[in-house]
């Protein structure tokens, strides 16, 4: 079986934290990662890493690399990705077109000791409506989470972030993937199991993507950029009959989480329909030590890495790193993980609070908390569904 291998822990190179953007645009097929030593993340291999090759990272094997030619002076440029050849599909693009104008950068900016949770408008280039079903996503180091609506009615908007506006502009016409993570891939690599075959969304035509990004920049004397670029690749109507149904579930805080204190969120949700799932992430803050998520009794998903919540694919062709919550590493089970009427999905968050605030649910790295499982199904649905201006896969 020819299998994709998802990183254990995100946040170390040695364990092949990501890899590195096709230099020629062309599509990167799953691979085996390199860790540098001999072997591979998934182990015996020593095959070429490629940043596309996995579900999510938060590290490029070239960190000095600009595969993109930017030369923008700020840190990220080397998260850059080129777009999908001409015809295959196309790239949306959230930052500035012209790194010497410093009138357009400003708006991107984001100094040090500055954090926002923050709208804005970015142009879908081209016209008419596409069917997709691979999407690539990276962002500039100091991203926390993207959220992705389309929207129409947004023509006298230009592209940028809204000054003060909370929500999405425009008629809100359907969902498109988002991230917690730095690299994104869905699915990694571009390579669709046998069961996942024909799974596929809509991007309808004259639409513009209303994005929520939440930005920080703590620890350093420079500014940054807030920048996004998407890479959608297209496939022929005809071939989409399946399609995925996104999964939401939160357990708050919906109170407050006291100064130096340790709390447990729980919540669960029936699963309505027999279908599987096709991935799970989960979304929380610095305070937020684990996310666990079981089906029934079955612990599925582990995640000890707040800064880049993991997210797991569950296919046949998916190695997943082994669930370990004694040494609080990132694993979940592997293989299709299917689901049934009646079945519980549980979340758990195990919130440490060391600092003087009350934490309350709030998009605020160190002075607010999220416990939020995000994820996609097909044949069935988990949770009540996203609010307004959330989009799963």
């Amino acid at each position: 079986m020819i299998s994709r291998f998802a990183i254990a822990a995100l946040g170390l190179c040695s364990l092949a934290a990501a890899a590195c953007s096709s230099s020629d645009g062309t599509d990167n097929t799953a691979a085996p990662i390199d860790d540098g030593t001999g072997g591979s993340g998934g182990g015996g291999s020593t095959e070429t890493c490629d940043d596309s090759a996995l579900a999510s990272a938060t590290k490029v094997c070239k960190p000095d690399a600009d595969p993109c030619g930017l030369h923008s002076g700020y840190p990220g440029d080397e998260y850059c990705i080129l777009p999908p050849p001409e015809g295959k599909g196309i790239q949306i693009h959230f930052g500035p077109n012209d790194y010497t104008n410093q009138d357009e950068v400003e708006q991107y900016l984001i100094k040090p000791g500055e954090e926002y949770n923050a709208y804005g408008l970015a142009t879908i280039p081209g016209a008419g409506e596409h069917y997709y079903n691979y999407t690539q996503i990276r962002m500039r180091p100091g991203s926390h989470h993207l959220i992705n609506q389309l929207v129409q009615d947004t023509d006298d908007i230009p592209d940028g972030f809204l000054d003060a506006q909370i929500g999405c502009p425009g008629n809100p016409v359907g969902g498109f993937p988002g991230t917690q993570n730095l690299i994104r891939n869905m699915p990694p690599g571009g390579q669709l199991a046998p069961e996942n075959e024909g799974l596929g969304s809509k991007l309808a035509a004259d639409t513009r993507l209303c994005v929520n990004h939440h930005g920080y920049n703590y620890g350093g004397d420079s500014a940054n950029l807030r920048e996004v670029w998407i890479n959608v690749w297209f496939v022929d109507e005809a071939e989409v009959t399946q399609k995925t149904t996104p999964i939401f579930l939160t357990a708050g805080p919906f109170s407050g989480i006291p100064p130096h204190s340790q709390t447990v969120l729980k919540t669960s949700g029936a699963v309505k329909g027999d279908g599987r799932i096709v991935n799970l992430f989960g979304h929380r803050h610095a305070a937020t030590d684990r996310f666990a998520v079981w089906k029934n009794e079955g612990l599925v998903y582990d995640s000890w890495n707040w800064e880049e919540s993991i997210a797991f694919d569950y296919d046949s062709i998916t190695d997943n790193p082994p669930l370990n919550p004694d040494e609080k590493l990132d694993g979940a089970i592997s293989g299709v993980l299917p689901i049934k009427t009646g079945d519980k999905i549980a979340i758990e968050c195990d919130i440490n609070n060391t600092t003087d605030n009350t934490l309350y649910f709030r998009n605020e790295l160190y002075t607010g908390e999220m416990c939020i499982l995000f994820g996609a199904t097909v044949d069935a649905s988990i949770g009540n569904g996203l609010p307004t201006g959330m989009a799963s896969e």
